[in-house]
């Protein structure tokens, strides 16, 4: 089963409810983008150009932008990313994730928070893409929830996005495996938060480092 217009369909009308309850600012009581931003950086360099993928309203692009040379942002939603810095070392590209690919490579490709909405095909295609834009020594980062034992779906009513949602949380390994397919050489596995950040029992964030060698 496809997820892609489920996706748009939940983000296009997801995106007012995120903005109203401040979370472009950081006013999001879940916002942790503070370790992600820690965590990226151990990675860059002040010549690192990086290319992000699903920036969202910028909460951690925003962060890291004094800290390197350039940053090319991807985002579907134009409603979000209005709220990424202005900045001349950022490029906003308006995307689909699945369709992506442009004749360049970066430092550091990272993807936070994103990956949980694409089935195993479209990941495997944005992972085949993400590997030809990353330079060799280079790496792709991707922060994503997965699964701790087994793959979990979540297909039903979520009280904190107040709709239907679907989402495929990957089982970790497994997720490892499929980037080591499609041609990384070492995936390395980060526990970057906090317990209190982790709320099930299923699933956990993971932070997982992909180099291209």
């Amino acid at each position: 089963m496809s997820n892609n217009k489920i996706t748009n369909n939940v983000f296009g009308t997801v995106a007012d409810k995120i903005l109203k309850s401040g979370a472009e600012k950081g006013g999001d009581k879940h916002d942790f983008t503070n370790f992600d931003k820690d965590f990226i950086l151990k990675h860059t360099s002040a010549e690192s150009q990086i290319l992000d993928l699903g920036s969202g309203s910028g909460l951690i692009i925003n962060k890291i932008e004094p800290y390197v040379r350039s940053i090319t942002c991807v985002e579907l939603f134009p409603e979000f990313s209005k709220f990424i810095k202005q900045s001349d070392k950022i490029e906003v590209i308006t995307a689909n994730l699945l369709n992506f690919k442009i004749n360049k490579q970066f430092d550091v490709v990272t993807s936070f928070g994103v990956m949980h909405y694409f089935d195993e095909n479209e990941v495997h295609k944005i992972y085949e893409s993400c590997l030809a834009m990353t330079k060799k020594d280079g790496v792709f980062i991707v922060k994503n929830q997965f699964g701790i034992e087994q793959k979990v779906v979540f297909d039903g009513f979520s009280k904190e996005l107040e709709r239907y949602y679907h989402a495929f949380y990957r089982q970790v390994d497994d997720e490892v495996r499929l980037l080591e397919q499609v041609g990384f050489k070492v995936v390395e596995k980060f526990d970057i938060y906090p317990p209190r950040c982790n709320r099930w029992d299923n699933t956990h964030f993971y932070a997982l480092v992909a180099h291209n060698i």
